[in-house]
């Protein structure tokens, strides 16, 4: 596929957006007859031409198209906030990992705790569709609004069955891939549920909550690892264990 991506949720339309379009003129000064690719986040991506370079309305004719297959195992990851930078970065990441939903947990130990939750989710959504565009990524996540560790708990799951895990660093936590591996003894596994928690851990009242819902405390190693990097950890295993090998 060319190696400039476009986003266009109605692949059929045959025109950009105004943000699409401005980027692909102003910015990548592509023109008329060049070569693209457009995909609609839920696995399609089209090759096609542009048949008019407007810098607010850029026109295109398809091509070909390919469809991505929907990730074997669907990845709900509920990550309790942590700094925004972090935070960014975990979108970012999750994002290119084919994390399927990213549902920020606001914690009783979050920092920052929620606020301007419009402005941040919008920011959030734009990080997800760029790290598609440059990774390949033809499945956008579903990504929610800040909420409270109950309304993540709450939340109904459509594709059992399903196999919740909680980051732990308590003493009776098993081992990551135990806990996968005997989730998958009884058949396929699609879907998972994760939480993890922000600098400190989930408090014993969050943790005791989440284990009432059906998760199961899950050890990362002897180490004690920085929220963010036990969520991309825990997403690479994910994703290598049961997506990417099957």
């Amino acid at each position: 596929m060319p190696g400039h991506r476009f986003f266009n949720p109605n692949l059929n339309s045959g025109k950009l957006s105004p943000e699409e379009s401005h980027h692909a003129i102003d910015v990548l000064r592509l023109r008329a007859g060049d070569s693209a690719a457009v995909f609609d986040g839920k696995g399609t991506e089209a090759r096609v031409r542009l048949t008019a370079a407007e810098r607010e309305c850029v026109a295109y004719q398809i091509l070909s198209t390919a469809k991505t297959a929907q990730p074997a195992c669907r990845i709900r990851f509920g990550q309790a906030m942590i700094k925004p930078a972090g935070m960014e970065l975990l979108v970012q990441k999750l994002t290119e990992l084919g994390v399927s939903e990213i549902w920020p947990i606001a914690s009783e130990r979050s920092v920052p705790k929620p606020g301007g939750e419009k402005r941040i989710h919008s920011r959030w959504e734009t990080i997800a569709l760029a790290a598609c565009k440059q990774s390949g990524q033809n499945w956008l996540p579903s990504i929610h609004e800040a909420a409270p560790l109950e309304t993540f708990l709450a939340a109904p799951d459509p594709a059992p069955p399903v196999a919740r895990i909680i980051g732990s660093l308590q003493p009776e936590a098993r081992p990551l891939p135990v806990i996968l591996a005997e989730a998958r003894a009884a058949g396929p596994l699609h879907a998972v549920d994760i939480l993890i928690g922000p600098e400190g851990d989930f408090t014993p009242a969050e943790t005791g909550r989440a284990r009432s819902a059906g998760f199961r405390p899950a050890s990362l190693g002897p180490l004690v690892l920085r929220s963010e990097t036990a969520s991309l950890f825990v997403a690479a295993a994910l994703h290598y264990e049961l997506n990417l090998s099957r």
